[in-house]
């Protein structure tokens, strides 16, 4: 069962982490189910912008940038250190 721990995502210091996922693929699936429980289904409430990996050596991070239907552009931090390159 996937969990969420950390932040609000906000930024790196809040990013989400994503714990009990053993892969890549898994993983990003994660980001985006943690973004639709918290704002709505992709595609109708927001919509992916771009997405961008930060490697700081002993952790990675998923940026995600979205824009909501109102126009307003957020971007998205995710901790993915405990699947990242599995």
């Amino acid at each position: 069962m996937i969990q969420y721990k950390g932040g609000d995502g906000s930024s790196q210091e809040k990013a989400v982490i994503i714990v009990d996922v053993n892969n890549e693929i898994f993983g990003v699936n994660a980001e985006y189910i943690w973004l639709e429980e918290k704002y709505g289904q992709e595609n109708v409430k927001w919509e992916m912008l771009d997405q961008t990996l930060l490697d700081e050596g002993d952790k990675q991070f998923d940026i995600l940038r979205i824009k909501f239907s109102d126009g307003k552009i957020k971007e998205f931090w995710f901790e993915i250190t405990g699947f990242y390159g599995k």
